[in-house]
């Protein structure tokens, strides 16, 4: 990989081939487990992208690189707030993101959309578990769970600066660098990118026409420091963009309104054994989240306008103990508990009605003021080698809300080595999503009348799968059954949340790399999910068909090109929704790399045949839906010291 991370100081035995999808016998992963574990014998399905392949791909953010991830799909709110969609389940708090190991979603709303924007070239590799995880992650972890790992966290040497152009006025510019000396590792990293992007769009829903407005600027600053058995782990980062599409569906006309989010993490650890076979982990943390929204909701031209003003913050103390043992013969073991307090602060409310007459029309505050919650968790996992052909899993937790019903929540698995080539798998896991402030304590536009009766939403899962494994292919696939009960959901014309009913999915994921040589090679995958509601009624705006296309070949000029291609199927509409499905799309883009020494530049078109992509708008909104930027160029350069 030309543009590989520092590759010069890496061993040889951490030389990767791997691509973007499950690579190599060798390749382990701590996600499934949290202990390092060959990828095809933990009780998940994962994939793991390495910083190599997405920079050979020209992704740009951690966004662009999850798109690969099989069962995968893109969408967008009407504020410009990127989502995803993980198995045909809306994120909405489904997901679990960690940095590091630690963990991003707030309590406010479970959002995660504020880290999308990350830089590939700071991350070393990003995990993911497909489908649920929440033995180990708790609240959250139903359809997905994802670990970013930075340069600087894993002990890797190297330092790198780097810079991009691309079109929307963007720019970005970055480093990081790390100091190994013995036991002792630190590292420093950050960046800042900026743009300009608005996309023609409308009618927006007083018939107007103009430009989304999508600009914004973004940057994060992070450290580590470890010696021995203790490691330190900080890292701010802050993101300003405008609210794109209108918070209510009116294209912003006001170049001041923007959405900020602003995050501070920091971590504490220690780990070392008490004994042969036996391993402690002591962690304690600090995270903040604050958010900060000021919108032109309505113009200014329609009822005199008005605008939202939101100042939202809150905070979160943790600690973690666990075990990790194998002083039982044939037994891998980790278990633990865990104490979180979170406290919601300074939280402000103004919505002007009309905007020159700065009238307040509803309530000062977002959610009910002054709330908290405190949680208790216990979790175990065993994984049982029961022959070298046969392995057994369990675990379970238990976890205790203050403000919420305790949960209790088991994983069982199975895998069966067919011969050294096959690995086979089964499980089942429960998951749960405890609900967020907002759905609790929601204040507007009616002031708090008294917390509902809701209980967490729940999850049932069932895979099987096969793991096929040469020198140069590697084949997965996997079919899976999942349903989700107790779901809460935003009710418009009452304006307030609901509780009831239940969604059900049947998909499966192909994933296959092939080596044709050292220089060539192919990567497919292929996912398909049918999700119905308590109607059995299709959900709306989920593609039934995702897929993803890459080839790679370097040649020994240094230069290597990489072809993307990327599709959707068509997606349905909301019941009641008159218009037709929404089109797929099918996106191909091609990069260019070329390493000289220490330096690298890259350049790539995106979406080169300038394909219509459109992303889903609620009905009686945009009738044209959401508009995504055509073909865009990009160049890159880096140079490591």
């Amino acid at each position: 990989a030309p543009c590989s991370a520092a590759d010069s100081n890496k061993q040889p035995n951490e030389a990767s081939f791997d691509a973007t999808f499950q690579q190599g016998l060798n390749e382990t992963s701590a996600i499934a487990t949290k202990t390092r574990l060959n990828i095809d014998d933990v009780p998940a399905f994962i994939t793991i992208l390495h910083q190599d392949t997405l920079l050979k791909l020209g992704i740009d953010d951690i966004y662009e690189a999850l798109c690969l991830v099989p069962g995968v799909e893109p969408f967008m709110e009407s504020t410009g707030a990127r989502q995803l969609i993980f198995r045909g389940v809306k994120e909405k708090g489904k997901v679990k993101l960690l940095i590091d190991g630690m963990d991003i979603n707030n309590t406010f709303r479970g959002s995660i959309y504020y880290y999308y924007d990350f830089p590939i070239e700071l991350v070393e590799r990003i995990e993911v578990i497909r489908g649920p995880g929440a033995v180990l992650y708790g609240s959250g972890a139903m359809s997905g769970v994802i670990n970013i790992i930075t340069r600087v966290s894993d002990r890797l040497g190297g330092s790198r600066a780097f810079g991009s152009a691309a079109s929307y006025d963007t720019y970005k510019g970055g480093m990081y660098m790390n100091y190994n000396a013995g036991r002792f590792h630190a590292g420093i990293d950050g960046y800042y990118r900026q743009d300009n992007q608005g996309v023609k769009a409308g009618p927006d829903i007083g018939g107007d026409y103009g430009r989304s407005d999508e600009a914004g600027n973004d940057c994060s600053v992070g450290a580590v420091a470890e010696s021995g058995n203790i490691k330190l782990t900080a890292r701010f980062k802050r993101s300003k963009d405008g609210t794109a599409f209108g918070r209510l569906y009116f294209l912003p006309d006001d170049p001041d309104e923007a959405l900020v989010n602003t995050t501070v993490l920091s971590e504490i650890q220690y780990s070392g054994s008490m004994m042969p076979g036996l391993n402690l982990t002591v962690k304690g943390g600090y995270s903040y989240y604050r958010e900060a929204l000021d919108s032109l909701a309505v113009p200014e031209n329609i009822h005199g306008g008005m605008r939202y003003q939101v100042r939202y913050s809150e905070d979160r103390f943790y600690g973690d103990i666990s075990l990790a043992s194998t002083l039982l013969r044939n037994h891998s073991m980790e278990g633990g508990i865990r104490f979180e307090n979170s406290e919601e602060h300074d939280d402000k409310f103004r919505a002007y009605g009309p905007v020159r007459i700065r009238t307040n029309v509803m309530p000062d505050h977002v959610i009910k003021p002054g709330v908290s919650r405190q949680i208790g968790s216990f979790y175990f996992n065993d994984q049982f080698h029961l022959s070298e052909k046969l392995d057994l899993s369990f675990g379970i937790r238990y976890d205790i809300y203050s403000e919420i019903d305790n949960a209790v929540n088991p994983r069982f698995g199975i895998i069966y080595r067919l011969n050294r080539a096959i690995n086979l798998k089964a499980m089942y896991s429960r998951s749960f999503r405890v609900p967020s402030w907002v759905e609790l304590y929601i204040n507007v536009p009616r002031p708090y009348e008294g917390k509902p009766d809701f209980t967490s939403e729940k999850s049932d899962t069932a895979e099987i799968g096969i793991l096929f494994n040469r020198s140069n292919s590697r084949l997965g696939f996997n079919i899976y059954w999942s349903q989700i009960t107790d779901l809460i959901q935003y009710d418009a014309s009452e304006v307030k949340y609901t509780q009831g009913g239940r969604d059900q999915f049947v998909g499966g994921e192909f994933t296959l790399h092939h080596d044709f040589s050292q220089n060539t090679d192919i990567d497919l995958g292929f996912s398909y999910v049918y999700g119905t509601d308590q109607d059995n009624r299709k959900l709306p705006d989920v593609a039934s068909w995702l897929g993803n296309v890459v080839f790679t070949h370097s040649f020994d000029s240094g230069i290597t090109s990489a072809t993307h291609l990327r599709f959707a199927s068509d997606r349905p509409r909301t019941q009641g929704d008159s218009r037709d499905d929404l089109s797929g799309y099918v996106v191909l883009d091609e990069t260019l790399s070329y390493r000289f020494r220490q330096a690298c530049i890259t350049a790539g078109i995106k979406n080169i045949l300038d394909d219509n992509v459109r992303y889903p708008a609620p009905p009686h909104t945009y009738p044209k839906d959401f508009p995504r930027p055509g073909r865009t160029y990009i160049v890159k350069v880096s140079c490591d010291f």
